[in-house]
């Protein structure tokens, strides 16, 4: 008999949803209100355990009998029945590790799937290229090796940190050249005046980028057209493609347009770097601005003089008219040797300053404006003279010496 008293049957709410959730372990609500009485209460009768559990007398022998074959249950072999509970972590424990290998043979399942789905939407006739991480120490190593093996080609655009990089390179460019490498190198206007240029050996094809935006922000180096290293200019790491495929191809198309537009900076090469900058922004004015003004002061007949100065000072913030007679015979001449590798000669005793191109389709005659201009702001009357021998030759002759 139960002493009701002491003891009454487990609410319904004491086990929560836990009946529902064994469930997933395979046990009926039965055996899971008797399982749950047994770990609660601990060893009972058969006739206890259905009052506790709420289970039918009817049913509770089948009951226990179906939690002993699943091993998780104990009944004693003599009356009266006296059933006992195992453990959970003991009694579950299998299962549990059972199911986890089922889950994680069937994340490999879906890794298989996954990878044969990725192949299947891959275009066909691709194929995956790799590229290595280099860091600063082994990008220098790596870049001087490959120079140094270097046979037919050696191109580069690059910034002040890979014109370090190459400077660094001196002796295996130097092999390189001797190899029979051809070697260009472009490089941004920040480059020019850069002591790392005048550590670049002879043999080197130099041009300056002439764009509207002349500052290289990366650099991109590609070596017989097998090997290609672009290094980020912020930490000096390097990425290595083995092989250049159709990226490489894009990139090398890339750097030939850019070098067909690219100028000569072999004549700047000597210059100090804000000498230099600011020889390649007149350059650049005359050629695409200036040369426009010109034409028109001559279709009206106007003197250029104090004019064009302006023009150039307001507009293109280069500030000749400020300058020294020495210092503007210099900037044109820095200039010249940028637009056309050509220069400028002065011939005291004649009193003339002589301008030449040196490049087919350059002229030098809006150079011979400018100059013009400059010396009869500066009180200096110029006359422009053509040489009928060679047209890429004009004369500026001046009314007074220059001191």
């Amino acid at each position: 008999m139960h002493n009701e008293s002491s003891y009454s049957p487990l609410p319904s709410a004491t086990f929560g949803d836990l009946p529902t959730s064994l469930e997933e372990f395979g046990l009926s609500k039965y055996e899971a209100r008797a399982y749950l009485t047994m770990i609660g209460k601990g060893s009972l009768a058969a006739s206890d355990l259905a009052y506790y559990a709420n289970l039918p007398r009817t049913k509770v022998y089948q009951t226990v009998k179906k939690l002993e074959k699943k091993r998780l249950a104990i009944v004693s072999k003599q009356k009266p029945l006296i059933c006992s509970a195992i453990p959970p972590e003991e009694a579950f424990g299998e299962i549990v590790n059972l199911h986890e290998r089922r889950v994680r043979n069937m994340r490999k399942i879906v890794d298989r799937l996954q990878k044969i789905s990725d192949e299947g939407q891959r275009p066909k006739g691709s194929e995956e290229r790799r590229y290595f991480i280099l860091d600063a120490d082994s990008a220098l190593s790596k870049i001087s090796n490959l120079v140094a093996s270097a046979r037919s080609s050696i191109t580069a655009t690059v910034d002040v940190w890979g014109l370090r990089l190459l400077s660094q390179c001196r002796t295996q460019l130097v092999k390189a050249v001797t190899n029979g490498a051809r070697i260009r190198v472009l490089v941004g206007a920040q480059c020019l005046g850069n002591e790392s240029l005048s550590l670049l050996p002879d043999g080197i094809e130099l041009r300056v980028i002439a764009s509207n935006s002349d500052i290289i922000s990366s650099n991109l180096m590609m070596i017989d057209m097998t090997h290609m290293i672009s290094v980020d200019s912020s930490n000096g790491k390097a990425a290595l493609f083995a092989s250049l495929d159709a990226y490489g191809a894009t990139q090398s198309k890339i750097f030939e347009e850019i070098w067909l537009k690219a100028r000569e900076t072999k004549g700047a090469l000597e210059n100090q770097p804000a000498l230099a900058a600011k020889a390649l922004d007149l350059a650049k004015a005359v050629e695409n601005g200036l040369a426009a003004h010109m034409l028109e002061y001559a279709m009206n007949n106007e003197d250029p003089a104090i004019e064009l100065l302006e023009v150039m000072d307001r507009k293109y913030g280069l500030k000749v008219a400020a300058m020294s007679i020495p210092e503007m015979l210099e900037l044109v001449d820095s200039a010249l040797k940028i637009s056309c590798l050509g220069g400028l000669k002065h011939d005291r005793g004649n009193n003339i300053v002589s301008l030449q191109s040196k490049t087919e389709g350059k002229h030098v005659l809006p150079w011979a404006v400018v100059l013009a201009s400059f010396f009869r702001h500066s009180g200096n009357e110029p006359r422009i003279m053509q040489n009928k021998q060679s047209p890429q030759i004009v004369h500026v002759r001046l009314a007074n010496p220059i001191a």
